[in-house]
């Protein structure tokens, strides 16, 4: 080689490598096995970072509603949030489920939560259930890439058994709590009228003054920050779910975070949004912790919510219909965005449809992993998100989506394209929630948003752990509202409605003419809409005869007094009316291959959802045969509907057989 070649060569190293902070002679060591793997140089970081796979923050809040952030709410002060998702990729058609527990199967299985029997609301504090255990889930899909993991927060999938447990389920560590929600600083929870205490470091009770009267979003922030470090210095990549407790109820909030809210009227309002205050704040400290220990431009941030805000808490969701535990838009559309230095395209509004199912195979496609999962309804969206749908030369990933489907109560809700079916019971939390923001105090309320600030001018390049809020500080709206009272109470009284309603039509139909053995299903053309009348005998599984239809039906529960004057009442008053309306729904019952006896019940709703994305135009009444092909579609998903698995609380959980703390040990894993 030519002298003066080699020269300029030599030259250009050692160019690259003092712009790295490197010498030359540490630049040609890197690759070696010389090389120390944990040099904490400046230089040494940046140039892993070059080498290593991506690290994954993946952050959920908890109920925060879709006019809780401040891009959809100026009332609302969330600047870093905002930020971070204007400088990533916002999601805009963004789904989950309808409530905790079943987003967090969806988000970590990467199946609908019908497939693995989560579908039927929130795990309970004294139900003996949780997440199949033979099911995979994302800790141990990263773990298998190599991977350290960690989870930090709430839990909620299951802890009688310690299999259902975070560090049983492919996390290296664990710091927070297994139940749904607690007190903010005394980590307790009150149930059936007895306090357990609950908060643990991977298997074990985490008590004492560090933790004890802390404000649980301090103390997670500074695990995370914690972790950060550790990593800083050994450069292994890492999986962190990051799941804060906030905004769940109770309401509680340190008194700091009340001061750039403006005074409402209604005070759930009030201190909510400053609930949400303290979260921007929280998660901006964890941005910053990254960028102080030279990590943040090799991460992938997810940020979402886990299902819409609750109304009967202070959450909001306008202009979207329903509220939390609804399959309605304002129960299951709901924030979300990724953040990183990675992304090609920042500053982007994703507007294709996406569903918590797709984080699993999104995420591993990120960080270069085969996307080969087989068994899962998740689709993998990172080459549309990355390039940007403009150049992306792929077709929309996702075109359908489930938002769920219950066999009891008779509960569903499907999309396919613009248009979206709710079939079945449906909840009366079905309206517009207002958000209650009337101020009492106007020329204060001025003064509060002019002295906003954002609060990473104030943090940059920081990364110490914060002084934790102590219950001193505390500010606390009790409410005459039981979450648990709320939901299951009206799906109970759902599913005792459905039965009632069961027997009504049984009656009815089965005074029907009986002479033709063949029966005749309308089979619709998805391509044109048209109907196509054919024979088929077996398709709805149900005899010709009386006889058959009487063995095929389920033995009838003892009716109270009040239930035999209701179905006597609806019997008098609707018998013409009920005939004509459900018998294509008693048709379309069937046993499914996992032997769920599928009911279907009850009316339809339409929503073009690009038109009318606020559901206040029903239209199924002209569009029949667009019904009946959504109908078909939803039946596919029933077809695979494992059975629920909510058993009774069991009083062998009760936390005084325990030490006075929620722990596993009292209840069989369950495997599907």
């Amino acid at each position: 080689m030519d002298l003066g070649v080699l020269k300029l060569l030599v030259y250009g190293l050692n160019f690259l490598f003092s712009f790295l902070g490197l010498s030359l002679e540490e630049g040609v060591m890197v690759n070696s096995k010389e090389r120390d793997p944990d040099s904490s140089s400046e230089g040494g970081r940046r140039m892993r970072s070059l080498n290593q796979p991506p690290n994954v923050l993946f952050i959920v809040a908890d109920d925060l509603g879709w006019n809780d952030v401040s891009w959809h709410n100026s009332n609302i002060n969330s600047p870093a949030l905002e930020s971070l998702a204007a400088e990533g990729v916002l999601l805009d058609q963004y789904y989950v489920m309808p409530t905790c527990t079943p987003s967090r199967v969806a988000m970590m299985t990467g199946k609908y939560p019908y497939k693995v029997g989560r579908q039927h609301m929130y795990i309970k504090p004294l139900m003996p259930a949780g997440l199949p255990v033979n099911v995979q889930i994302m800790p141990q899909y990263f773990k298998q890439a190599g991977y350290t993991t960690h989870a930090v927060g709430k839990w909620h999938l299951g802890f009688c058994h310690q299999n259902y447990t975070p560090t049983f389920r492919g996390f290296d560590t664990f710091y927070g709590f297994y139940l749904g929600s607690q007190d903010y600083f005394l980590h307790n929870k009150i149930y059936e009228g007895e306090t357990g205490y609950d908060f643990r470091l991977n298997e074990e009770v985490l008590r004492g003054p560090e933790v004890e009267g802390k404000y649980s979003t301090d103390l997670f922030v500074n695990r995370v920050t914690n972790l950060f470090k550790e990593h800083e210095k050994n450069g292994k990549p890492w999986f962190t779910y990051l799941s804060f407790q906030s905004v769940h109820e109770p309401i509680q909030v340190p008194y700091e975070y009340t001061k750039s809210i403006c005074r409402y009227k209604d005070q759930r309002r009030f201190y909510y949004s400053a609930m949400v205050n303290s979260l921007d704040i929280a998660v901006n400290r964890v941005v910053e912790a990254l960028k102080a220990t030279n990590q943040y431009q090799n991460t992938i941030i997810v940020f979402t919510s886990d299902n819409g805000g609750a109304a009967s808490f202070g959450g909001n969701n306008l202009p979207l219909r329903g509220t939390k535990g609804t399959l309605f838009e304002g129960g299951t559309r709901t924030t979300g965005f990724l953040h990183s230095p990675l992304l090609q395209q920042k500053n982007l509004v994703y507007r294709n449809l996406m569903h918590a199912v797709d984080w699993l195979p999104t995420l591993l496609s990120a960080v270069g992993q085969s996307t080969n999962l087989t068994q899962i309804d998740g689709v993998d969206h990172w080459q549309a998100i990355n390039e940007g749908p403009e150049n992306s030369s792929s077709p929309s990933p996702r075109e359908d989506l489930v938002y769920n489907i219950k066999e009891k109560p008779f509960m569903a809700a499907f999309r396919k394209g613009r248009h979206k079916l709710i079939w079945g019971s449906r909840s009366s939390k079905d309206v517009w929630f207002p958000a209650n923001e009337d101020v009492l105090y106007p020329e204060d309320c001025k003064k509060v948003h002019g002295n906003r600030t954002l609060p990473n001018t104030q943090l940059r390049g920081r990364h110490t752990l914060v002084l934790p809020h102590g219950i001193d500080t505390a500010e606390q709206l009790v409410l005459n509202v039981d979450e648990d009272l709320e939901y299951w109470e009206e799906n109970e009284l759902l599913e005792n409605e459905q039965e009632v309603e069961y027997d009504i039509e049984d009656d009815l139909y089965v005074t029907e003419s009986e002479e033709t053995t063949v029966e005749t299903t309308t089979i619709v053309n998805i391509d044109t809409a048209t109907t196509v009348p054919t024979e088929n005998s077996t398709a709805t599984r149900e005899g010709s005869t009386r006889q058959k239809r009487r063995s095929r039906r389920p033995r009838k529960r003892k009716l109270k007094p009040s239930d035999k004057k209701n179905k006597k009442h609806k019997k008098k008053q609707n018998k013409k009316h009920t005939k004509n309306k459900n018998k294509g729904n008693y048709k379309r019952r069937f046993t499914n291959k996992n032997g769920v006896v599928i009911k279907p019940y009850g009316n339809a709703m339409l929503f073009d959802l690009e038109e009318d994305p606020n559901e206040r135009n029903d239209i199924s009444v002209d569009n029949h045969d667009l019904v009946e092909i959504l109908k078909d579609e939803i039946m596919k998903h029933f077809e695979n509907l494992i059975p629920r698995f909510a058993p009774p609380d069991s009083m062998a959980g009760l936390p005084r057989r325990w030490g006075g703390v929620y722990s596993p040990g009292w209840c069989e894993a369950k495997y599907i």
